[in-house]
């Protein structure tokens, strides 16, 4: 069972990495008491932590290029809960994919709590990847998300209501999201639709069908009544 403390070790070693190009630790050395060296899954864990570690670089550039708040990657790493968030998920995405899944259920969760962030470890998420403010935002297990995908507060990746519940385990039913997708905030996509390449949701959009490549979702306009005070 992977313990709070390893999980924070875990992100701290991360930005650590990332932040000193010639520091090179080798992280698997974290989760030793976790993964024994005998464990079949041992050395595909350590393939998908090199892979992880070069999600998180891209991910970490994508982040700086895309928010001009920003002044510096050190501002990122230190002090963005999406970015945060992220590197909680990229661990326990693969934890979850070696069926580890209660223990990729804790680290997902406890970026949960701290970031407001809720992304299941179920979900493939490619790089790379920007979550900006972050809060509120929800994606599904069965989520995948592309690459350049950049994803504001309040939105919602998610499943329609399921009348067969349990019985829908290991079905495809959260959204399918394209390549270079941009989604302001407030939106919800439900359900298994498929959201194509460069496409652009205005905030507040609700989504439950397929939507094409080169496109704007928005809604109307609002009817603004001023009245003089």
């Amino acid at each position: 069972m992977f313990v709070l403390e390893n999980i924070h070790n875990f992100i701290n070693e991360s930005f650590e990495y990332l932040s000193c190009d010639e520091v090179e630790k080798d992280l698997v050395s974290l989760f030793k008491a976790n993964i024994d060296d005998s464990d079949a899954n041992s050395h595909v864990f350590a393939e998908k932590m090199g892979k992880a570690k070069a999600s998180l670089k891209k991910d970490l550039k994508f982040f700086y290029e895309s928010d001009p708040a920003t002044d510096s990657i050190e501002e990122i790493i230190l002090a963005y809960p999406g970015y945060l968030a992220i590197a909680y998920y990229r661990l326990a995405h693969i934890l979850y994919e070696l069926d580890y899944k209660l223990s990729a259920r804790i680290i997902s969760e406890t970026a949960h709590k701290i970031t407001g962030i809720d992304i299941h470890p179920g979900a493939k998420i490619d790089c790379p990847f920007f979550i900006d403010h972050g809060t509120g935002i929800v994606i599904g297990e069965t989520s995948i998300i592309g690459k350049r995908v950049k994803i504001y507060q309040g939105v919602t990746l998610g499943a329609l209501s399921l009348k067969r519940g349990h019985d829908m385990q290991n079905v495809k039913r959260h959204p399918t999201i394209g390549n270079d997708v941009t989604i302001y905030a407030g939106v919800s996509i439900l359900g298994d639709v498929k959201v194509g390449d460069n496409v652009t949701f205005g905030s507040n959009v609700f989504i439950t069908e397929d939507v094409p490549n080169n496109v704007k979702v928005v809604i109307s306009k609002p009817q603004l009544i001023v009245k003089q005070k």
